[in-house]
Parts: structure tokens; C-alpha cells; sequence
């Protein structure tokens, strides 16, 4: 049996079998709805899938025809969806512990993000692997960029924001909390100045969920299609931005693999950066 649930735990589920093929997913879409560098799905059979708690809460959000991308309307947490009529997808980074299965392949792969390195040596294709899956469908870039600005957006395109301050540090972080609030094997977040990050429409529609057992962890989403977007922490004095939702290049990728003690059982890391079991320094 395996298990998964979202960030805050409302929303929970359990697979009474194996689950089938694991790949990582690079399209644009992904990488919005998850925040992350990718997003990684798993399958089983729907007559093999139950869910525990927390139906009330999911929100969808239609992404491309036909396409319905569900996420905890609490925390924003990616969850499992139907694909088909028999088969639902459910995002690896919401399972507990090791479901048995390992990622096959890298899908989508062309539209991976220009931070992003791809170190294994699993086979990637530029859309589905099976191409019953559906249509390759992605979303083009926002054209030409201003110099000395970075600009992100939602899945959805309600909420947008400029990076008005430069990086100071680039974290792919492992934790348990990043791997669950980014259903995703980890999060590719940035930092930044308090004040460098501006919304420039919609951040009356971003909700935010602290964790309570948590003294400052907190996702900001948008409230409509779920995708993480930044988080301004005055109470730290910087901002954090979720790399995936970047819409440029921000012309460099992360610094290193922090709290990897956490790492998902299913992940490899295939890298040179540094790794620390927690946080560095």
C-alpha cells in the first residue's frame, strides 16, 4: 500500500497495489503548477485508488483542453487527478515514504528550464513517451526581457511579478515540507531583497498557508490554478522566489543541494553542486 497527502494534510489518499511508471515532466505547465524545475507523476489504476480525507478542499484548474490540474485549496499542494477513464496521476513528491518505483524517463524535455541541468542518464523525449498520452501542448515564453529584471507569473496568468534585485543565493532544497507545499522531488527556490520582489497584477488572488508546526515555513500560491509564487518575509528582511514560476532566464541555476538527509527515496541526485544534509553554514 502507499500512501500520500498534501502539505497541510487535508487532503489524503492510498493505492492498494504497485504503481506504474514514474517519469519527471519538464513542459512549462508543470513548472508552473508545481513551482519547482520539473514535476514527477506516477500512475495506478483508479479501482486501486482511494481517497481518505479532504475531497472538498481540492481545486482544478483547466490548464490546456481537457487537461485538469488539481491542487489543496488550504495549501496548495499539487494532488492526484483522473487520466482517462481508468487511470489517475498522482505527483510523487505528496507520497510518504518509498513507493517502490523509480523514474524511467525525462518527458517534455525540449522545454526544460534554461537553470536546469539534466544530469542522469535516463531517456528523455521532447513530449509524452507514449503519444496516446495526448497532445503536445506547451506554453511560448513572454518574449523580450527588460535588462535588470526578471519577470514570473502563475500557471493561469492572474498573478504576476518582476525580480527588481539581484540573487543573492540559489537553494535546491530537499526537505519535506519543499518536497510536499511543491509536490515535486525538490524546490529550486531564489533569494533576494525584501523589497525586490513587486507584484505587478493579481496579488489580491495569492493565498498562503503557514505550516503550524513550523516557526516560519509558508507557501504563497495563486488561488486559482494553484502555482507557487513568491514569498515576501519581512520578518527575515528577503524574499523568496519559486524558480519554476520564472518566466526568463534568470541566467544562472542553483547553488547547491540543501537538507538532501531529507531527499526522496525515488530521487538521484546527478550533479557536481555541494550537498548538505541540512541548512549550510
Amino acid at each position: 500500500m502507499v500512501t500520500g497527502s498534501c502539505l497541510c494534510g487535508t487532503v489524503r489518499w492510498q493505492v492498494d497495489g504497485s504503481l506504474d511508471s514514474m517519469s519527471h515532466c519538464h513542459c512549462s505547465m508543470c513548472r508552473k503548477a508545481h513551482g519547482a524545475p520539473f514535476g514527477t507523476y506516477t500512475e495506478a489504476p483508479s479501482e486501486s485508488f482511494t481517497w481518505l480525507s479532504g475531497m472538498d478542499a481540492i481545486t482544478s484548474f483547466e490548464s490546456s483542453p481537457g487537461i485538469i490540474r488539481a491542487f489543496c485549496g488550504t495549501c496548495g499542494s499539487v494532488v492526484p487527478e483522473p487520466f482517462g477513464k481508468d487511470r489517475m496521476v498522482i505527483p510523487a513528491g505528496c507520497l510518504d515514504g518509498d513507493p517502490g518505483v523509480r523514474p524511467s524517463s525525462h518527458i517534455f524535455a525540449a522545454s526544460k528550464a534554461p537553470w536546469h541541468v539534466i544530469g542522469d542518464d535516463l531517456p528523455q523525449s521532447d513530449g509524452y513517451t507514449n503519444p496516446d498520452d495526448g497532445p503536445n501542448v506547451d506554453r511560448p515564453g513572454p518574449g523580450q526581457r527588460q535588462e535588470g529584471v526578471l519577470r514570473g507569473s502563475c500557471l493561469c496568468g492572474d498573478v504576476a511579478y518582476e525580480v527588481r534585485a539581484p540573487l543573492k543565493a540559489v537553494h535546491n532544497c530537499h526537505c519535506s515540507r519543499c518536497r510536499k507545499a511543491r509536490a515535486a522531488a525538490h524546490a529550486t527556490n531564489g533569494f533576494t531583497d525584501v523589497d525586490g520582489v513587486v507584484f505587478v497584477r493579481g496579488e489580491d488572488r495569492l493565498k498562503s498557508f503557514k505550516l503550524p508546526s513550523a516557526r516560519f515555513f509558508t507557501q504563497v500560491f495563486c488561488g486559482r490554478c494553484g502555482s507557487a509564487m513568491p514569498r515576501v518575509d519581512r520578518e527575515r528582511n528577503f524574499a523568496v522566489i519559486p524558480f519554476g514560476s520564472l518566466d526568463d532566464d534568470p541566467g544562472r541555476g542553483s547553488d547547491d543541494h540543501i537538507f538532501t538527509g531529507s531527499m526522496a527515496p525515488w530521487y538521484t541526485i546527478a550533479d557536481d553542486l555541494p550537498q548538505f544534509d541540512g541548512r549550510p553554514g
